[in-house]
């Protein structure tokens, strides 16, 4: 069955674990300028939106308070979306097929401290199984805080690794720079 309701009627989720990125929210609103709706939101059956906060403040921007065609599933059936405006193989088809997968690629910010508190303290989601790195739980780290601090030893030198997201990596930049500049400290960058 089939229900129409305003856009501005779904619910942003207020503990949405992406937080975005300024570069994916422009080419998200760039992409629905350009081609229109390739990604659909899904919400819960009280209207709060489990994917697409981001599309759906974008679309409420580029297309005002539109109204949505709204499907009611158990999600038990593949839903598709069908361009009857866009054929294969033609220019259209291939500028939106590259958006979908850009807008993903650089629109993606997780917040592991949210990710934490919610989905792994209050409903011992085991994150890992679902695409995210090992998140540390507070007990855990209160573990580690309280464990006794290793001993310095003379001439013995201590490794470091830290891996981050390139946003968080221009967003301690400056500290980065610091630790270069320390005589005392090997600093050494890599990538995967």
């Amino acid at each position: 069955m089939t229900k129409v309701i305003k856009l501005s009627s779904l619910v942003q989720d207020d503990k949405n674990f992406n937080r975005h990125t300024a570069e994916g929210m422009e080419l998200l609103e760039n992409s629905i300028r350009k081609t229109g709706i390739i990604e659909s939101i899904t919400v819960s059956s009280d209207n709060k939106i489990i994917s697409g906060n981001a599309r759906q403040e974008k679309m409420r921007e580029v297309l005002g308070d539109a109204v949505p065609i709204i499907v009611d599933t158990d999600g038990t059936k593949p839903i598709i979306i069908r361009r009857s405006d866009i054929h294969s193989d033609t220019k259209e088809f291939y500028e939106a097929a590259i958006l979908a997968n850009t807008v993903s690629k650089n629109n993606i910010n997780l917040n592991d401290n949210l990710i934490r508190s919610v989905a792994v303290e209050q409903y011992d989601i085991q994150v890992e199984d679902l695409g995210v790195g090992e998140i540390i739980t507070e007990k855990q780290l209160k573990e580690i805080n309280d464990a006794k601090t290793m001993e310095i030893v003379a001439y013995r030198k201590v490794h470091v690794l830290l891996s981050f997201s390139p946003e968080k990596m221009i967003e301690i930049q400056d500290i980065l720079k610091q630790l270069k500049e320390n005589p005392d400290i090997e600093y050494e960058q890599g990538a995967n």
